[in-house]
């Protein structure tokens, strides 16, 4: 009897005391954008454009890239660039097109800088969604008469 209740005793410290480690939601805060480089953007070489968004909750997030973006394999870009705040998320190197989608790890800021280059395609797009930490909700108040 007394082996029984040793064996429950520290089966619930276990179960109950283990530190657990929760990752925080994320959830999309900006987009899904899309850069889209199109046949008169070809003579150029190059189409470029910026975008500012804010993180509800400064933090972890992730920068998702769908290559084609919703028009598929024929659209894909072969080369092109992606920086947040200053920092390079995607490379050249990055892009070809057999790739289909990237996944970063980035860190957000209360105010975001990206800029986005699509270098090498003549007509194609990119489709990019920021996923954030989701907000805590707000706190209960009490009604006080």
């Amino acid at each position: 009897m007394k082996r029984i209740s040793r064996f429950l005793a520290l089966s619930t410290l276990f179960l109950f005391g283990a530190p657990v480690v929760a990752g925080a939601e994320l959830v999309t805060i900006y987009g899904p954008i899309y850069v889209a480089k199109t046949n008169a953007d070809a003579k150029s070489g190059t189409k470029e454009a910026s975008f500012v968004f804010t993180a509800p909750v400064p933090g972890n997030g992730k920068v998702i890239v769908r290559n084609g973006g919703d028009s598929g394999r024929k659209s894909r870009v072969s080369s092109a660039t992606i920086d947040l705040n200053g920092a390079g998320v995607a490379d050249r190197s990055d892009f070809n097109n057999t790739v289909e989608s990237l996944d970063y790890d980035v860190v957000l800021l209360p105010e975001n800088n990206m800029a986005v280059r699509v270098n090498a395609c003549n007509a194609c797009e990119l489709e990019i969604t920021v996923l954030g930490e989701k907000p805590a909700p707000p706190p209960i108040t009490r009604w006080v008469r």
